[in-house]
């Protein structure tokens, strides 16, 4: 390789780092060409002989930057969904320009999501198929399984300020998030995917309740049942964390500590009516 084949790529590299920095903190509207130019020390009318456009800039950070995150994290080889929660949680905790850059597309472009030379589409139709394969679901549930763990794994990063308002000063244990995520995922996998309907020939359903035996329950009757029963658990479980909400405060906790600890269980109100009853 030349000299100036090699200062011409170093230029190239220089640029992309910029443009990639930009483009996540401002986005597609709020990025400036000058800006990036200033920052990779070169003419801004470079960028635009190289790149031809702004929009065309973005296009190639945003597929320069996927094909970064497939090469660290390469999720297509993750069978189990609570690993695959968890590095993908990793990479955008300590990676966050992707996801920044993927929002900014959404607010800008809507659906249109734009590709370079089909690669995007490409990865997407393999994701899609490798989908039913890595985690043992039929088709027709694998865009959306997929979309449930990358939401798992990625909006408490992406909207931080609710992840604030939801957790508290726990917003800040990310280990904590991570893991309960990752087991959350694998819980929901045990029970998917959902039961199918159950054969009608099999055990015939009744007109109506008129129909059916005094002495043998209805579906209302099982349902009404499960909901009791709920209702008796939560009632239980309230009056167990009421107790302890009480011990803790006589043990010198403050209260607005103790209502930053069930935060997203029981309201701030809530729990000074129950220190007070």
């Amino acid at each position: 390789m030349t000299a100036t084949m090699k200062r011409s790529d170093a230029t190239k590299q220089a640029l992309l780092r910029a443009a990639r920095d930009e483009f996540a903190e401002y986005g597609l509207a709020g990025a400036r060409v000058d800006r990036i130019a200033e920052a990779a020390g070169v003419n801004k009318e470079r960028i635009y002989g190289l790149f031809g456009s702004k929009d065309k800039l973005f296009d190639v950070i945003l597929i320069d930057t996927m094909r970064e995150f497939m090469d660290v994290v390469q999720p297509l080889t993750e069978t189990d969904p609570g690993r695959y929660v968890g590095k993908l949680f990793d990479y955008h905790n300590n990676n966050p320009q992707l996801l920044r850059l993927l929002l900014w597309e959404g607010l800008h472009r809507g659906v249109d999501a734009h590709d370079i030379d089909g690669w995007r589409a490409q990865h997407y139709e393999q994701k899609f198929d490798r989908a039913s394969e890595q985690f043992g679901v039929e088709a027709q549930y694998a865009g959306r399984l997929l979309l449930a763990l990358c939401g798992m794994s990625n909006w408490s990063l992406a909207v931080p300020q609710t992840t604030r308002l939801l957790l508290g000063d726990n917003a800040e244990d990310k280990d904590a998030t991570r893991e309960f995520m990752q087991e959350f995922a694998r819980a929901a996998m045990r029970n998917f995917p959902p039961a199918p309907e159950q054969d009608a020939a099999a055990e015939p359903t009744p007109v109506n309740d008129l129909t059916t035996p005094a002495d043998q329950p209805t579906r209302v009757d099982r349902a009404a049942q499960r909901l009791r029963d709920a209702q008796a658990a939560a009632d239980a479980a309230r009056d167990e964390l009421a107790a302890a909400l009480r011990a803790a405060h006589a043990e010198g906790t403050s209260a607005n500590q103790l209502a930053r600890q069930v935060s997203g269980t029981l309201s701030r109100p809530v729990v000074l009516k129950l220190l007070a009853e």
